[in-house]
This record gives C-alpha cells, sequence and structure tokens, in this order.
C-alpha cells in the first residue's frame, strides 16, 4: 500500500488536471512555433527593409561603386530598436563596395537568387542575415550590387521568449485556476458521500436499518443498495444467532433446575456419607450448568440485534444500585462478607435498559463475593465525575495481577489458579452490557493496591 491515502478526490483531481497540464505544455511546443516564426518573419522584414534602402543608394562614378549616403544617415539605418545591424555591400565582380568586410558569405548554391536568408557565426554569435542583389543599372548589363545585412540572432531569441512568457503566464494561471475549480468543485460533489460517512460514523454498534439513499448521486446508490442489502443480511444473522442462543438457554434452563431439585431432594433423603458427597457434587455440577445457562441468556440479551440491546428509558443509578445490593446480601452472610453500599453521587440518571443494568451489576457483586475471602469487604459505590456517572464495585481480595485485568473481560477466561466455581463468563457479560449503553468498564487495583476496583463509567446525559 501507498504510504499516502488514495482519496477518491485526489484521484479526480489527477485524472482532469493531468490532461489539463498535458495541454498546457502542447500549447506552450506550438504557441513557442508560432511565436518564433512570427518573430523571425518581423525581423527578416526588417533586414530586407534595410538591404533595399542601402541599394537604393549605390552610385556609379568613373566605373566606381559607393554608397550615396551620410555616415549619419548610415548609422541611423542600420541602428534597429534592438540592437546594430551588419552590412556589406560588394560590387558586381565581388569586390567589397563598404561596410564590415568580414561579414559571411550567403550560401554559395544561392548566388543567382536575388534574395537570400540565411544563418552564420560572426564574431563568435550566431547571426542572420539577407542577401539583396540590385543591378547597377537596369539594362546596362553590368551585373548586380550583392548587399548584405545581417542581426545577432540572440536578439529574436529574447523577443520570442517575452512572448513566450506572456502567452504561458495567463494560460498557467488558467490552469492553476481551474485546476482549484475541480478540486473545490469535486469537494461540493462529495458532500453527499461526507454526509452519509458522518450518518455511518453517528450510528450505534446496534443499528443496522437501512442507510437513506435517496440524498445519495445516481453513481453512488448502487453502493448504498449494496451496503443496505448487506445490513439487512447482517441484521438477520445477528437475528438467527440471538434466537438460537436464547432458545437453547431456555431449552437447558428448564431440565437443569429439575436435575438440581432432584438432587437436593435425594441429598435429604440419602443416608450415606459416600451418596450424600456423589449428591452434593451432583448438585455443585447441576448449580454450575444453572448458573452458566442463566449467563448465556443474558448475553443473549445483551449482545447487538436483540431486543433488549436497544431498549431505553431513563433510570436513576443510585436507587437500582440500592436494590440490586440488597438483593445479594443473603449470599454475602452466607460467605461471611461484609457487603456494603456507598452513594456519593448528585444527579446520575441516564438512558439504559435496567434489566441488563441490573444483570451488570450482579455479575459484578457476584464476582466480587467469589473471589473474596471470608471476612472480607464488598463495597458497591455510585458517584459523580465530570458530569458523568461512575457505578464501582470493590473488594478486598485478592486481586487481579496487572497483566490480566483485560483478559478478564473475554469470555470463557479464567485467571489461573482462580475459584473454579465461575464459569469465565460473568465479566464478558459486563463489558457487553457497558459497550452497549456507550459506556467503559476497566479493572483496577482497589485502595491501599489491595483487593480490585470494577470501575463502569456511563456516558454523560445529552
Amino acid at each position: 500500500m501507498s504510504s499516502r491515502t488514495r482519496t477518491l478526490r485526489r484521484r479526480l483531481l489527477l485524472w482532469v488536471s493531468t490532461p489539463l497540464i498535458a495541454l498546457w505544455i502542447i500549447s506552450t511546443l506550438i504557441d513557442h512555433d508560432v511565436a518564433k516564426g512570427f518573430v523571425n518573419l518581423n525581423y527578416d522584414r526588417a533586414l530586407l527593409d534595410t538591404a533595399l534602402d542601402l541599394g537604393r543608394n549605390v552610385r556609379e562614378s568613373g566605373n566606381q561603386l559607393y554608397l550615396d549616403l551620410p555616415q549619419p544617415v548610415i548609422e541611423m539605418l542600420i541602428s534597429g530598436e534592438q540592437g546594430r545591424f551588419y552590412y556589406r555591400a560588394d560590387g558586381p565582380d565581388g569586390g567589397y563596395v563598404t561596410g564590415d568586410p568580414d561579414l559571411p558569405d550567403p550560401p554559395v548554391e544561392s548566388l543567382e537568387d536575388r534574395v537570400t536568408y540565411y544563418n552564420a557565426f560572426y564574431r563568435d554569435e550566431p547571426i542572420r542575415a539577407v542577401a539583396l542583389r540590385v543591378p547597377v543599372r537596369p539594362g546596362s548589363g553590368k551585373g548586380a550590387i550583392l548587399i548584405q545585412v545581417a542581426e545577432r540572432t540572440t536578439l529574436r531569441d529574447d523577443f520570442a521568449r517575452q512572448i513566450m512568457i506572456r502567452m504561458m503566464i495567463p494560460q498557467g494561471i488558467i490552469v492553476l485556476l481551474s485546476t482549484l475549480t475541480i478540486w473545490f468543485g469535486i469537494g461540493l460533489g462529495l458532500r453527499a458521500l461526507t454526509a452519509m460517512r458522518r450518518e455511518i460514523e453517528n450510528r450505534s454498534h446496534v443499528d443496522l436499518s437501512p442507510i437513506d439513499e435517496s440524498a445519495a448521486p445516481a453513481e453512488v446508490q448502487p453502493l448504498v443498495r449494496a451496503m443496505n442489502d448487506l445490513l439487512e443480511r447482517l441484521s438477520a444473522a445477528l437475528a438467527a444467532q440471538q434466537r438460537f442462543i436464547a432458545d437453547a438457554a431456555h431449552q437447558l434452563r428448564t431440565p437443569v433446575a429439575a436435575l438440581k431439585t432432584q438432587a437436593e431432594v435425594a441429598m435429604r433423603q440419602a443416608h450415606d456419607g459416600e451418596l450424600s458427597a456423589t449428591l452434593q457434587q451432583l448438585h455443585t455440577a447441576a448449580d454450575h450448568a444453572a448458573r452458566l445457562v442463566q449467563q448465556l441468556l443474558t448475553m443473549a440479551r445483551a449482545e447487538p440485534g436483540s431486543h433488549r440491546s436497544v431498549m431505553r428509558q431513563p433510570v436513576e443509578i443510585p436507587a437500582l444500585a440500592r436494590e440490586t445490593t440488597e438483593e445479594w446480601v443473603p449470599r454475602a452472610l452466607a460467605r461471611n462478607i461484609d457487603l456494603g453500599f456507598d452513594d456519593r453521587s448528585s444527579t446520575s440518571t441516564v438512558s439504559a435498559d435496567p434489566f441488563l443494568i441490573r444483570e451488570l451489576l450482579g455479575n459484578l457483586v457476584d464476582n466480587a463475593i467469589q473471589y473474596t475471602p471470608a471476612g472480607g469487604h464488598v463495597t458497591v459505590r455510585v458517584r459523580t465525575e465530570n458530569g458523568r456517572t461512575v457505578l464501582e464495585v470493590e473488594d478486598d481480595g485478592p486481586g487481579i495481577p496487572q497483566g490480566e485485568r483485560d483478559k478478564v473481560f473475554e469470555r470463557f477466561y479464567r485467571i489461573p489458579g482462580g475459584s473454579p466455581e465461575g464459569c469465565g463468563l460473568g465479566l464478558a457479560i459486563v463489558r457487553e452490557i457497558a459497550q452497549g449503553h456507550g459506556a467503559t468498564v476497566v479493572a483496577n487495583a482497589g485502595a491501599g493496591d489491595q483487593g480490585t476496583r470494577m470501575t463502569v463509567t456511563f456516558s454523560p446525559p445529552d
């Protein structure tokens, strides 16, 4: 994968801007040829005009040719706006008449042409020259005078470059503005996708309802329909899973309860010690199975997709926690454990399912009682912190090692060397219920770094 994220906007911009830049480059090359041809044409005409002016003023006196112009006038003729012209005049016999004697001759193959343009080097610089043949006296048969006028080509190149820059800059600005317009235009076009993304991000993990495709562009609607189809199939699969777990738990609960009852009756009737011990083990196994079935049923109700996972109503956490704690007092007394309740909250109303919150707290209290030795203390506490309701269950038992505090929330995970009575689902159910309510649950050490403190923090009310 590329180190940079490939976004749809970047791809569209690349696909659109690349042809624009290519067209700009092609246009620049074409404009360069056009500008160069235009500059050469105009400069060649200036050279020819100067050569014609010089040729009109060549005179003959005593079989000698000369340029019948004062030196100031000649300087004016050979001085252009972009620099000085070089010139030379040769007689019909090829003899030098005036001007720059070392000016390069025109190509041999063009000696018969009246006007010849050619390129050469003069004084270590490239030049562009014109050679014009002017008759000495028309009809006299004395031949023609060769007038040569040249200038440095760097002047033409500079002028062509200026024209190119003046043409490239506006075109480059147009390409840049077009790219920016496309960038923002694509952003506006993708707002529908951004809105859809935010809708999905803001959804609860239990909300598998279809996505509204009416606001999506026509090109995206097939994708939305495919996602809705996937959500529908996922919802059906989750519902089937929940029904299976719930049905299995319900089907198992009745025979297990009957087995437990029969074991209790047999224990009362048995007088043999060995038989009594066997029945006690059978009763313990039946009790463990009943607890497992109950926890499986609770998890089925708490998982996403179940009907209870979306039931919400205002719940007073302190009152619910007090009632739940009172229900577990007999169990704590039977194990010689001091179970207390501490209410330090202010306003602690949350939107929740009271049944599931009661199950959450029951599992925490049951877990604390189970792992706290006789004579220990378990405290259920409700407090308010930064507008959030915090529910805690703290004990002074052996505690949870630092490396095991995240693992204990996994399904069927049991701490090595822990109590054999547990089945490894209690804290997994707690986490499932907490996540379903948008809450967090963490395990930390208790007061004085002794025991365990389970902390459930609810989101603040809207």
